[in-house]
């Protein structure tokens, strides 16, 4: 009786055929390419040819994974919002206290960004600051950390006078918008000083502040 059992093929110089990469594998391998293209390129100045051929996949493949530029964009900032929120997250659980909590987010912040030179110019991309679900996905990483900061201010008000929710809000938003302009200028004027430096100088001005508030202080 003949064997209905299929046999590997084997080329013909007697290696075993190499395996095909999973989907996992490949999806892993196009959005680091589109990673590295979108940040040093731009949105608009980026093509599906270019990930393609950068992850060393075929241009039809990269639309049946991402359907179009906008999904493949989405997708790219997705997973940095997930790497990004659970380093940060990570380093803010194990602090101590609630004010060395603040200075490890924060060092963290700026520690990501280093570790992922490109992730910071694909989640500032000014060709995204547009209406579109790329636009959308940008601002939801900037939302994730300030909605970080409003549970770590929270943390630090005082039982007997909690600060309002309109105080919480002001206080999340200028930090998280303090430490995007300092991400930019260290972007543009090449390094600029240390996550410590800068989590240390932070620190001097808004943990003086938030004990302002918590004591009741207020200008005039």
């Amino acid at each position: 009786m003949t064997s209905t059992t299929s046999t590997p093929a084997v080329p013909s110089d007697g290696r075993p055929a190499p395996r095909r990469r999973d989907r996992a594998a490949r999806e892993r391998e196009i959005l680091d390419a589109a990673e590295q293209i979108f940040g040093e390129r731009g949105y608009q100045s980026t093509s599906m040819d270019d990930v393609a051929a950068a992850a060393g996949v075929s241009k039809p493949l990269v639309y049946q994974y991402y359907g179009s530029k906008d999904g493949l964009f989405v997708a790219t900032l997705s997973r940095l919002r997930a790497q990004l929120l659970e380093y940060v997250s990570e380093e803010i659980m194990t602090a101590p206290d609630t004010e060395k909590a603040m200075y490890a987010g924060l060092v963290a912040w700026f520690t990501f960004l280093d570790d992922h030179p490109r992730a910071w110019a694909v989640m500032v991309d000014e060709g995204m600051l547009t209406d579109g679900p790329a636009a959308e996905a940008a601002d939801e990483v900037r939302t994730d950390f300030v909605n970080l900061i409003a549970a770590m201010v929270r943390l630090n008000q005082p039982a007997d006078s909690p600060y309002d929710d309109e105080e919480v809000q002001i206080v999340a938003q200028s930090i998280s918008g303090a430490t995007e302009r300092l991400a930019i200028w260290r972007t543009r004027t090449g390094g600029g000083p240390p996550p410590e430096k800068l989590a240390t100088t932070l620190m001097g001005l808004l943990w003086v502040g938030l004990n302002s508030l918590q004591s009741g202080q207020t200008w005039p």
